[in-house]
């Protein structure tokens, strides 16, 4: 062997190249761990890490004593969650008698029948299915306890929420209700659409390592707890909500209106006790109506309370009050009923049947409710002083309560304000409650102003709401005046059947209108009690009654003084005070809590 061949086989040669490749497989590896280590760890990790959103619990909504009106409950679903090659019970091996006895328990455990359990649990093409929700704590302690014993079936326990009103059909359209919204809870009508910003909670987090071609369990990874929103407490009564909605049945099942609606209103300080109608419905189980408008408004589940009416003879006492207060009449003053017809402009302004045909002092008129004198008493008050009573009573001011209220009312335009038209037939007209319209809420806080000294208070609805100093509309003497003539209205001798109780004296006003061009009525009274220091003012609207009956004394009368009683009584028992505060504030039309 040649000497040249000797050392090209010596092994420094041959283990060079190897060398070589060595360093630059070195240096490689060094590059990738300092620079690019974190961007490849990332990728790895995005592969086998799941991050799982833990759903926050919505916050509660209270009424104003503590009591439950919305809450978040935690319920459990029983679920399948993993591929088929994966679970238990697809096993070639599995027998069948293990098998049967495995899924009939978890079947007699969740309340659901084995033949649909088996069903999903043996379809190799199911990969996810809900097998059982709203199961309680109870069951789902059951369940656990039995799927620990058999791991790696694909079955396991979720948590999630459920809304939950504790008092059912009551004050459920001012509280609201949720529904599922593109895969999310979303507050639909009343204080859970108002507040869903603030009833929304604080959802957490977990994140977990892939184990075995599933979810594992890594808390370590990350976890960040959900946390429930601070809780909405309003100024609503629960116990008042009961009693309005017991006497509303009672009103549709006697005289089957349309519809009926009714508003109490704390007088003293203008705090929102409860408000309801009927129809309504049960935000436990609302049915399956989510049909939405082109706003986006979910439909038929409307509160009639935010309808506008035509008021009738409840608007004599704010022309009466107005023009005492106006020095346009006085007490003593005297109004011809002119036959039962005076004959102004053609047809003519009749009174009702029973209305005594003498001169009428102002108490008397609205004692006996004379049309005839009402439109005399108007036309001495004017255009203008009818016009401002309207303003500063707020017929048509919003309420300031974030609701939506479909249609405020109806003021005259301009044009039948003027010469003739207004003398003959707006001003009485309107005197008497015809030619305007006003929602049943705009009313309970208007006649609430007449009745509690003349203090007109804007609505409150949340208890940490301050309340802004009310604007005066009357004098003492004219409130006091309009609450012993409207007491006549309770204590005449004929009307018997308006609801009366030793010991507790209260008053109010009827109305009855006849719809234009209809043969339908609008029925409704406004009551307020006690008549020597009044508390709180009851609304009841009936829409087109179909009973014998159609006078709103007789119709929403009786409701609205039982109500009215038993709400005086619930609130003797848990008196709250709330302090005013100066209107500069800027908090009187606030509907949030600071």
């Amino acid at each position: 062997m040649s000497k040249s061949l000797l050392v090209a086989l010596r092994p420094g040669w041959v283990l060079a190249p190897v060398g070589i490749i060595f360093v630059l497989t070195f240096f490689r590896l060094i590059y990738f761990q300092l620079d690019q280590g974190a961007e490849v760890e990332g990728r790895v990790l995005s592969r086998v890490m799941y991050e799982t959103e833990i759903e926050a619990p919505r916050g509660k909504i209270l009424d104003r004593h503590g009591a439950v009106l919305a809450e978040d409950r935690g319920v459990w679903a029983l679920e399948m969650d993993e591929p088929a090659k994966l679970r238990r019970h697809l096993r070639p091996g599995m027998e069948r008698e293990l098998l049967k006895r495995e899924l009939t328990l978890i079947a007699e455990a969740a309340g659901v029948p084995l033949a649909e359990l088996a069903a999903v649990v043996l379809n190799p093409k199911k990969t996810y299915a809900v097998l059982a929700d709203d199961l309680s704590s109870s069951e789902h302690r059951r369940l656990a306890a039995i799927l620990r014993t058999m791991r790696g079936s694909g079955i396991k326990m979720r948590r999630h929420w459920r809304r939950v009103y504790p008092q059912g059909r009551a004050l459920a359209h001012m509280v609201g209700l949720l529904v599922d919204h593109d895969g999310k809870r979303e507050g639909v009508l009343g204080l859970e659409a108002m507040c869903q910003d603030d009833l929304h909670g604080q959802d957490g987090s977990k994140a977990s390592l892939g184990v075995a071609g599933g979810r594992g369990i890594n808390p370590a990874l990350g976890f960040q707890a959900a946390q429930e929103a601070p809780a909405v407490e309003t100024t609503l009564d629960s116990r008042i909500g009961a009693v309005l909605l017991e006497q509303l049945d009672a009103v549709q099942l006697e005289h089957n209106p349309d519809w009926v609606a009714g508003v109490v209103v704390d007088v003293r300080t203008g705090d929102l006790l409860a408000i309801g109608g009927l129809p309504d419905f049960n935000p436990n189980w609302p049915g399956e109506n989510t049909t939405r408008d082109e706003e986006g408004h979910l439909l038929g589940l409307a509160l009639p309370a935010f309808w506008p009416i035509e008021p009738g003879s409840t608007c004599k006492p704010f022309i009466v009050g107005r023009a005492l207060q106006e020095g346009a009449i006085q007490e003593t003053d005297t109004f011809s009923n002119r036959g039962g017809t005076w004959n102004i402009r053609k047809p003519p302004i009749r009174n009702a049947s029973g209305v005594p045909d003498r001169p009428m002092t102002p108490r008397e008129v609205l004692a006996y409710s004379s049309n005839i004198g009402a439109g005399q008493i108007g036309l001495k008050l004017g255009v203008d002083g009818v016009q401002r009573a309207f303003r500063d009573f707020a017929f048509w001011e919003p309420l300031g309560l974030s609701l939506r209220e479909p249609f405020p009312g109806i003021e005259p335009a301009a044009k039948y304000w003027k010469g003739k038209q207004g003398t003959i037939w707006t001003v009485p007209s309107v005197s008497m409650g015809h030619q305007l319209q006003i929602t049943p809420a705009r009313l309970a806080y208007s006649f609430a102003a007449l009745v509690n000294g003349g203090q007109y208070f804007k609505p409150r609805l949340f208890a940490g709401q301050p309340i802004a100093a009310p604007r005066k509309v009357l004098s003492e003497s004219v409130s006091k005046f309009l609450c012993m003539a409207m007491t006549d209205v309770v204590e005449m001798p004929h009307r018997v059947w308006l609801p009366r109780s030793s010991g507790f004296r209260w008053g109010g006003k009827s109305g009855t209108t006849q719809k234009l061009h209809e043969s339908n009525y609008t029925s409704l009274f406004a009551a307020f009690g006690p008549t020597e220091n009044p508390e709180i003012v009851v609304v009841i609207v009936a829409d087109n009654p179909k009973g014998k009956e159609h006078y709103g004394s007789k119709v929403a009368g009786v409701a609205a003084g039982n109500v009215l009683r038993r709400s005086v009584e619930l609130m003797a028992r848990a008196p709250r005070s709330v302090d005013l505060v100066p209107a500069s504030t800027g908090v009187m039309f606030s509907n949030r809590k600071p």
